[in-house]
């Protein structure tokens, strides 16, 4: 059966380069997290899910600080995506954004903008939430070189070492 796919045809027209960038890289971000045992449940027979508290934890407060010198990544202090939301009836809305209080909070940010880019409103897609696309990838490069950097963290090195990707 040949199916009519022009009902996406508009989908390919929003996304760019650099946004398939941010998903892939996310994306191994999360699994070299779940094998360097940066885990968001720890209890035997639950989904393997990425911890990112637990990553941000052995960044540390130091990262935070250097990642709020960042010019390229104000956009994720200064302007987070709205959160959609459930109301009443289960509609849902967009809702004031996730204040960023700490590193833990700033991966959830990272974490907001990949869902808005892929579960969120066409309308959504605008100027803004390119420059928040970018920011989220040059925040993970930038996390990437820090835990690079920390030999002295058994987890932190497992992580650099999952996310490598060979072919």
């Amino acid at each position: 059966m040949a199916v009519d796919t022009n009902y996406r045809a508009g989908i390919k027209l929003l996304f760019k380069n650099e946004w398939g960038s941010l998903v892939a890289t996310f994306a191994r971000f999360e699994y070299a997290l779940k094998l360097a045992g940066y885990l968001k449940y720890e209890k035997p027979g639950t989904s393997a899910e990425a911890g990112w508290a637990g990553f941000a934890g052995d960044l540390g407060d130091g990262f935070l600080a250097h990642c709020r010198s960042l010019p390229e990544v104000q956009v994720l202090f200064n302007a987070p995506p709205r959160l959609l939301k459930v109301d009443r009836d289960r509609e849902v809305s967009w809702k004031k954004p996730r204040a960023v209080n700490s590193l833990s909070d700033l991966f959830l940010v990272i974490q907001d903008v990949h869902g808005s880019l892929f579960h969120g409103d066409a309308r959504v897609h605008g100027e803004r939430d390119g420059e928040r696309i970018e920011a989220a990838q040059a925040l993970l490069d930038e996390a990437w070189g820090w835990a690079l950097q920390d030999k002295a963290n058994a987890r932190l090195v497992r992580f650099c070492e999952a996310f490598r990707f060979t072919q």
